[in-house]
């Protein structure tokens, strides 16, 4: 490679990216615009040969693992354990919905499953640097939301490293035969393995001890090959260099200089991540980008959507007031670095063409601008919409928001071990909901090869293994919802405090959603609720063997559930008549006292009304 060749290249990249920098400083918004829209300009308006390109290319990769290492420095597990529990609550709320709703979003798309996955990983997550600029700069939240917030984007970079990790096979799975898919999904499985359960514990000793006995530019030299190493091993490993570079960070976190290493690697750090960000965008063309339009704008308003919904689920989870959860989740709505990278990758690979990749960072770059428009009018958006908001809607949210209270309200106080229980089933809750969207996943992934091969080389027709791989995912996706189901179930009895109280709400009067839940039979319930997932995800049975498997599911749970109905309502009008009788027994007794009162007067009510206190 030519030095001067080099040279002239990153004179030009560096100042190019400084000058936009500084122009949207001036906007007042993040330098990491400037980055991309001088990648855009060096791309579209500026003739750069393989030289050049090659040095681009070398350097991104290591802006690539310096950013990701860093950022793993930024993840204390000792304080996000301390203070981070309600942040991983939202975060483990939110992520899976992002992905789920990207991939419905793909899907109906025309996207094929792993490109709906990418785009699910993509909009999942959210820029720290762009969140915590803009809301510092404003200042409309107090440091405690802030801190909070960005524990938040903390846990989605975790989970974004995760999906990246499980996607790597998917994205390579299109360049390896099976043998070879095999291999690295095992592959990948011991290196994630070792990394956490033997590096966490080792490495920050080791970080310690090189601290104790270097000076401190020796100790910057060490942690960084340390970075570079681990990124090979995670490229031999067959993950990507960032992941590699960002489990190294989280080792080196726990050690007691690791602020003043993050300290000493910034600037360095801000230079080769430039050329990350540089290289992103001379990936983008203006005339894709104008053709595209349409979807960079589809693809916003999905982020926004999802983004702002599922992180006021959270926060309403988490037992928020709904204005300080809408005020939070507007907050967050800025496409995180993850975005680029895990685009980037998919790019790489050849999932998804230059068409989705540039409306991808279109679609970053426009929420990194919205971002300050939107939480500088979020307040008046909330007052204008309860303000707006019909009486009978707003009385229907404020019952739903009574309801969530109660519950709160009588697990808090109720014993250690019920609070242990609830909390238990929370859980198991969460793990079989994430079971059940793995089987399905795989079972789409799998479902349209796996027939065709067995129709070829066993026997049978292709429609009749089809019905059969129907039929197991029905079975395997059966088990955690049943559990689910169970558990609800298990759950609103710890939760209420009159457990023994009938479900249903008064004789005569029809039984409303929740409580044919809880007179419907569990089996029946929860293969019903199978056997609606199963309509919903793509297969390749006919529509009309769906529905007819609907029809017939309706129809059992009907018949079997008509019994349990009409046992309840009659339970609970024997009740009611047994409650009535009290209470005409108590009013005939307190006439018999009122009728003894009147004839023996005002002295001898007094008296007997002592005696009781005293009893």
């Amino acid at each position: 490679m030519d030095e001067i060749a080099m040279m002239v290249s990153l004179a030009l990249f560096l100042l190019l990216s400084a000058v936009c920098s500084i122009v949207f400083n001036k906007l007042k918004l993040p330098p990491l615009i400037g980055y991309l829209m001088a990648g855009i300009l060096v791309s579209n308006f500026f003739s750069i040969d393989e030289e050049g390109e090659s040095v681009v290319e070398i350097l991104s990769q290591m802006g690539l693992i310096m950013l990701m290492f860093c950022i793993g420095m930024e993840i204390n597990l000792k304080k996000i354990k301390k203070q981070g529990a309600f942040a991983i609550e939202v975060a483990l709320v939110q992520l899976p919905l992002m992905v789920l709703g990207g991939v419905i979003a793909g899907t109906l798309m025309g996207m094929d499953m792993v490109q709906s996955i990418c785009l699910g990983g993509i909009i999942s997550g959210s820029s720290t640097a762009v969140v915590l600029a803009v809301l510092k700069s404003q200042n409309r939240l107090d440091k405690d939301h802030i801190e909070m917030l960005v524990l938040i984007t903390i846990m989605e970079d975790i989970g974004q490293v995760i999906i990246l990790s499980m996607i790597t096979p998917m994205l390579a799975g299109t360049e390896l035969d099976t043998n070879g898919l095999i291999a690295m999904i095992i592959s990948i499985f011991a290196f994630m393995v070792i990394s956490i359960l033997v590096g966490l514990k080792f490495m920050p000793r080791v970080v310690n001890w090189v601290s104790d006995n270097v000076s401190m530019e020796v100790l910057v030299i060490f942690c960084i090959g340390l970075a570079f190493g681990m990124a090979l091993v995670a490229d031999y490993a067959g993950l990507s260099v960032a992941i590699g570079a960002f489990l190294m960070g989280m080792m080196i976190a726990s050690s007691r200089k690791s602020k003043d290493i993050l300290r000493d690697i910034e600037p360095m750090k801000n230079v080769f991540m430039a050329m990350f960000f540089i290289s992103v965008g001379m990936e983008i063309k203006l005339s894709t980008l104008w053709e595209n339009v349409g979807l960079i704008i589809g693809l916003y308003i999905l982020y926004l959507v999802l983004k702002s919904s599922t992180v006021f689920l959270g926060y309403w989870i988490g037992n928020e007031k709904p204005r300080t959860g809408f005020l939070s989740a507007i907050g967050l709505v800025a496409m995180g670095e993850f975005a680029f990278i895990i685009a980037k990758e998919a790019l790489n690979h050849g999932v998804v063409d230059e068409a989705f990749y540039t409306s991808v960072i279109g679609a970053a770059l426009l929420s990194m601008i919205m971002l300050p428009l939107l939480t500088r009018s979020s307040e008046a958006v909330w007052d204008n919409a309860v303000a707006a908001c019909p009486k009978r809607l707003m009385s229907y949210f404020n019952r739903i928001n009574a309801a969530r209270d109660s519950l709160y309200s009588n697990i808090s106080n109720s014993s250690r071990r019920t609070r242990k229980e609830f909390s238990r089933l929370m859980t198991l809750n969460y793990v079989c909901l994430l079971l059940a969207a793995a089987v399905e996943v795989l079972f789409v992934l799998i479902n349209p090869a796996i027939p065709e091969w067995l129709s070829q080389y066993v026997a049978g027709s292709v429609l009749t293994w089809s019905i059969l791989f129907l039929l197991l995912n029905l079975f395997l996706l059966y088990i955690p919802i049943f559990m689910i189901v169970s558990n609800v179930r298990a759950a609103r009895r710890i939760g209420s405090k009159d457990s023994d109280a009938a479900p249903v709400q008064a004789s005569g009067t029809a039984p409303g959603v929740a409580d044919m839940f809880l007179m419907s039979n569990t089996t029946i319930l929860s293969m019903m609720i199978s056997i609606i997932i199963l309509i919903i995800v793509p297969n390749n049975i006919g529509m009309w063997e769906h529905f007819a498997v609907l029809f017939l599911a309706l129809f059992i749970l009907f018949f079997y559930n008509r019994r349990n109905l009409a046992r309840a309502l009659e339970k609970r009008s024997y009740e009611e008549d047994d409650s009535q009788y009290e209470v005409d027994l108590d009013t005939f007794r307190q006439d018999i006292h009122r009728k003894y009162v009147e004839r023996n007067g005002e002295k001898e009510r007094i008296g007997p009304a002592k005696e009781n206190e005293k009893k």
